[in-house]
This record gives C-alpha cells, sequence and structure tokens, in this order.
C-alpha cells in the first residue's frame, strides 16, 4: 500500500492535537485530481477547526489546511489538467469536512483548482488564494469598490490585510493601512499604501479623515471587530462599506446604530465559503488580471520545514507581516 504523511487530529481540542501520521495517499474520487502538494499556508481557520470552533467542520480525523500549492499526479481522463502542471487550491470543503493540504497528496475536486499565476513562485502559490479570493468578495462583489475611492485596512499586515491592500492598488484605490507596530507600518509603505497609521492612536479618525481625499473611508476592510469596529464606523464616510472578515479584537462590539442610519453606511460580513464553483473560478481569473496590473505577488512572512507545524502555528497566533507557510512536503 502506497502511504504519505499527513498532519492530522483525532479529537477536537488545542492545535497540539495536530500530529504527524502515517497514512494511505487517497484514491481521487469521481471528478477529483490527485495533486502532490508542494507547499500549504496557514490560516486562523486551520486552528479553529482543530479547536472545534469553526462552524461545519467535519468529524474528526482528518488533516487540515485550506490553502496550498502542488503539481497534479492523476488528472482526469478529460480534465482541464495535464500530468506534471502546477495548479493552486482555491475555496473548497478541503482541510474543513475532509483531508487538507498539510499532507504529501491531497485529492480535490478538479472544479477548486486553478493554474498558478505565471509570475508566482509554488510558496506564493500557496498563499495567495484564499485571501485574495476573501478580498476581492469585500473589495468588488460587496463594496463595488470603484477607481480613487479610499480604503482603510485594519489589521494591516496579516494575510488578510497585506493582500486587500495590493489588491486594493491594482483597483486604482488610495490605501489607508492601520498596525500597531512601527515596524510593519514601515513594511507596509514599501507594500505600496499611500498612508499608514497606528491603530492606537487616540487621534486616530481625524488623521483618517485628513488623510483621505475623499473625507473619510469609503471602504473599510475590518479585521479586528471587537470595541474597534465602533472607531471603523467613526472613520467611514458617508455611504461607506464596511467589510467585515475577521474579529482579531473579539466578537462583542458596542456601536451607535444611529452613525450607521444617518451616515447612509452598509455593513457586509464576508465569507470566502459563499463562493460557488463556477463563480470562484470566475472571481479568480479576475483577480488573476487585476494583479497582473502591478505584479503583485503574496506576502510571505516565513517558510517553515513540513516537520515544524507545530511552530509554525505558534508563530501564526503572535501574529505576522504576510503568510506563513509550510513545505516542502516531501
Amino acid at each position: 500500500m502506497n502511504t504519505m504523511k499527513s498532519w492530522r487530529f483525532n479529537e477536537f481540542g488545542s492545535i497540539e492535537n495536530l500530529q504527524l501520521e502515517e497514512i494511505p495517499i487517497p484514491e481521487p474520487a469521481e471528478g477529483e485530481v490527485l495533486v502532490r502538494v508542494e507547499y500549504a499556508a496557514l490560516n486562523p481557520a486551520d486552528a479553529f477547526v482543530v479547536m472545534g470552533r469553526y462552524p461545519e467542520a467535519g468529524e474528526p480525523p482528518f488533516s487540515v489546511g485550506r490553502d496550498g500549492c502542488g503539481i497534479v499526479e492523476t488528472p482526469l481522463a478529460d480534465g482541464r489538467f495535464e500530468k506534471g502542471e502546477r495548479v493552486v487550491l482555491l475555496r473548497s470543503n478541503i482541510g474543513i469536512t475532509r483531508d487538507g493540504m498539510l499532507a504529501e497528496y491531497a485529492a480535490i475536486p478538479e472544479t477548486c483548482l486553478a493554474p498558478i499565476p505565471d509570475w508566482w513562485t509554488p510558496q506564493e502559490g500557496a498563499a495567495g488564494p484564499l485571501v485574495n479570493l476573501t478580498c476581492w468578495q469585500a473589495l468588488k462583489l460587496a463594496a463595488d469598490l470603484r477607481q480613487a475611492e479610499t480604503v482603510v485596512i485594519t489589521g494591516a499586515s496579516g494575510g488578510i490585510g497585506t493582500a486587500a491592500l495590493m489588491l486594493s492598488k491594482a483597483m486604482g484605490a488610495f490605501v489607508i493601512a492601520l498596525s500597531r507596530d512601527e515596524g510593519k507600518r514601515a513594511k507596509l509603505l514599501e507594500l505600496g499604501a499611500d498612508v499608514v497609521l497606528d491603530t492606537d492612536d487616540p487621534d486616530l479618525v481625524a488623521k483618517v479623515r485628513q488623510a483621505s481625499p475623499t473625507n473619510g473611508a469609503d471602504v473599510v476592510i475590518e479585521n479586528i471587530c471587537g470595541p474597534f469596529l465602533a472607531k471603523s464606523i467613526e472613520m467611514a464616510g458617508n455611504h461607506g462599506r464596511i467589510c467585515i472578515i475577521g474579529a482579531l479584537g473579539g466578537i462583542k462590539s458596542e456601536i451607535n446604530p444611529l452613525k450607521i442610519l444617518f451616515k447612509r453606511l452598509q455593513v457586509h460580513g464576508i465569507q470566502v465559503g459563499d463562493y460557488t464553483d463556477p463563480g470562484v473560478q470566475s472571481a479568480w481569473s479576475q483577480i488573476v488580471e487585476t494583479l497582473r496590473k502591478t505584479w503583485a505577488k503574496p506576502l510571505i512572512d516565513k517558510v517553515y520545514p513540513f516537520t515544524r507545524v507545530q511552530e509554525a502555528f505558534r508563530h501564526l497566533r503572535r501574529g505576522t507581516m504576510g503568510k506563513i507557510v509550510v513545505g516542502p512536503m516531501s
């Protein structure tokens, strides 16, 4: 029997429940492709799956990992891909209800795969799809971002934040990036942010309004939430759109609904799982062509060896400047 190594958990609990196991290489079901995984990227949701805190997660045992890049080993007879072609994983239930990308091989529905953008490395291919699909859903599908509008990104140094920055700039926006860390603020300027501000600045709202050519945020990419959501509402200009992607600051918020009413704000919940397979393919094609305008690449904080997944998750929990990648897998 051909086997592979896979990081699996057998019961919900701490991230330490993930253990490196030897299991059979999966047999692709109808419509699926066998992919030899080269690199996987970590997301906070991976840890939530293991902890039993992710809605609609499957019952263990299985491996996590929603992001990855690899080589087609067994293509469909009449499919889109050929053996040896490099592909990236888009949105799917991989790593949520079934074995994910923290393994040497994965069986993946062909409809959830796409060719790697031709100017990205395999590490970038693992890091880029999910964050960019999430940001596209926020910036384009929900907020309908227009040329020269102002985008404010909270928690801008993480995987979502840096992707939102690059995608917003490629779409022609004026970007104000927020971070508590001075070193990260400097890096955000290097990445193309027009203005960077300290999240904890007591005069933040006034400084956002002063810096913005449109007198406030037309779009807020909200990664923090918690008590900070009230400040995002303050930063938004009239007819602004607030896209809630994460809740790094907690799940309890106290807000003044009259601010939403009188500013005519829109508040959108963003969930990458909302894409259909045809929808995700269409969105991904548009994302690639948009990013090609500036040749933007996913920002990678660090690449960890496959044997050091626990250490990689600890790094993710401390906070990152971009994405954490694991690999090569073999």
